[in-house]
């Protein structure tokens, strides 16, 4: 259990009186006489609970108990005031004190308060911790890699359209990895089978394909290139099958041609009761470097050789080329440049090399204090303003790491 407690009051005798009583209990309290010296141990990771006094010279009790909401809306606070004060309770309370006590304290009924917020604590950060075993394990399984908001997205996309059994429409630019997304949800469900896959340039091999539906995994490419005809068909069969197993992929004319009358409103509808949108990288930039040194692996395990320096200069050059292609692209790149194919050199400017630089080493900081700003600041030896506003100078979003 949790046994930390962030201990705040201005008045020196009152704190080391109840910092005594928690040391008593077995707790350990953290004493601090203001908001400015409290504010930097509270963080989504802190392993405690906060009780503070309300009336303190400078910014008082409920401007750290708004303070702690914003960091971590489950980290329980305590608030104490003096006698009688009703109000003050009832605007503690009402702001999401955790409880509210009133000096002097019973030392029994102080640690006891204490104790439940406690327990409260290791209850929020063990399910965290359990959620975040899970999101691993699943991250691991699914395989989509990224840190992004939008990849996280997509990986819960993916977690859910496995838990059914419809067909699923996956929209997005060419490139994208829309084909192994329908591979991943496969996969998830756990099905093992071969996709037989169909390019839908009309006129389409209907012969072929309707011999496939209902006995194999079919993955229609591009669906929105089916003619009137095949459309029809292949409406009529989903419609009797509303469970078979079919994947299709769409552009943004898919879109387009079914809000002009274009596209049969039924096919439309009986492929996308589950849809998915697939970002473009465009989207997800912080995921480029993961992605790249993934691919980077893949050609060194195939027999390509590549040193670590070229490698870091490799994924250095991404950065000036201001990437604006999509995994296809990406992959082909990491092929070059393992094979020594790329013969395209990009001076970047001294500015852009610098961004590069840091944004790594912040990403990296962020990486290994799971996205705990405060840790990560510490730890570079940056107050805590200086990095929110270069994370905010080079969009990095320290919730992406946690």
């Amino acid at each position: 259990m949790t046994n930390y407690v962030l201990l705040v009051d201005d008045d020196a005798a009152v704190r080391e009186a109840l910092g005594q009583t928690l040391e008593l209990a077995g707790l350990q309290p953290i004493l601090a006489s203001s908001f400015i010296s409290a504010r930097d141990h509270i963080s989504p990771a802190f392993e405690g609970v906060v009780v503070s006094d309300i009336r303190m010279q400078g910014k008082d009790g409920f401007a750290l108990l708004a303070f702690a909401q914003e960091i971590d809306v489950d980290l329980p606070v305590v608030l104490l005031t003096g006698e009688g004060d009703v109000r003050m309770a009832v605007r503690g309370m009402s702001a999401g004190a955790f409880d509210f006590l009133e000096k002097p304290c019973d030392p029994k009924h102080f640690t006891e308060v204490v104790e439940k917020a406690l327990k409260t604590r290791a209850l929020v950060l063990e399910n965290r911790r359990l959620k975040a075993q899970l999101d691993q394990a699943q991250h691991e399984k699914i395989g989509f890699l990224g840190v992004s908001s939008a990849a996280k997205r997509l990986r819960e996309a993916i977690r859910r359209a496995s838990r059914v059994a419809t067909p699923v429409l996956i929209c997005g630019e060419p490139g994208t990895g829309r084909g192994h997304v329908a591979r991943l949800i496969e996969d998830l469900r756990g099905s093992g089978t071969i996709f037989k896959r169909f390019d839908c340039i009309s006129p389409m091999d209907w012969g072929a394909a309707q011999q496939s539906l209902g006995l194999e995994t079919i993955l229609f490419c591009d669906v929105e290139r089916l003619d009137v005809a095949d459309q029809a068909r292949l409406a009529r069969f989903l419609t009797e099958h509303p469970n078979a197993p079919v994947y299709a992929t769409g552009g943004s004319a898919l879109e387009a041609e079914f809000q002009a009358r274009r596209f049969n409103d039924t096919l439309f509808y009986a492929l996308g009761v589950v849809r998915i949108n697939v970002p473009p990288l465009a989207e997800r930039t912080e995921d480029i470097p993961i992605l790249f040194d993934k691919f980077l692996r893949e050609e060194i395990d195939a027999g390509a050789y590549v040193t670590s320096m070229e490698g870091q200069a490799a994924t250095r050059g991404l950065a000036s080329l201001e990437w604006s292609g999509n995994l296809r692209a990406l992959r082909n790149y990491a092929k070059r440049v393992a094979w020594g194919l790329n013969e395209q050199q990009v001076d970047a400017s001294l500015k852009a090399q610098l961004e590069r630089v840091e944004r790594g080493i912040l990403q990296d900081t962020l990486k290994r204090h799971n996205g705990n700003a405060t840790e990560a600041a510490l730890a570079l030896g940056l107050p805590r303003k200086t990095l929110y506003d270069r994370m905010a100078r080079l969009g990095i979003r320290p919730e992406n790491f946690r």
